[in-house]
């Protein structure tokens, strides 16, 4: 079965790997912090800067791979609603004329 969800992982595109990579850090943090006994040591701080910084550098390509999506969910959003607006309006014109 893990075999299965690494290969259909691998073969994924577009922000698949990213989600991937966040849900590998959350797990890798959720350990951390059930294993780890304050105050943190400079190795324990280290590996935490490396996760968050990772969780970061994935964050900001979230951001840039989802504007252009949301920009054209807008743009179909715009589109769907001039489309309803204008049947609306051709609808109340074809009852008033009759």
């Amino acid at each position: 079965m893990e075999e299965s969800k690494k290969r259909e992982r691998q073969s994924s595109s577009g922000l698949l790997k990213e989600i991937y990579q966040v849900e590998k850090c959350t797990r890798q943090m959720t350990d951390f912090a059930d294993l780890v006994q304050f105050p943190l040591t400079e190795e324990q701080k280290m590996e935490l800067e490396l996760v968050l910084e990772e969780l970061a550098s994935i964050c900001e390509k979230f951001k840039n791979g989802l504007g252009p999506l949301e920009r054209q969910i807008r743009d179909v959003f715009r589109r769907i609603m001039n489309c309803r607006t204008e049947g609306l309006e051709l609808l109340s014109k074809a009852t008033n004329l009759e």
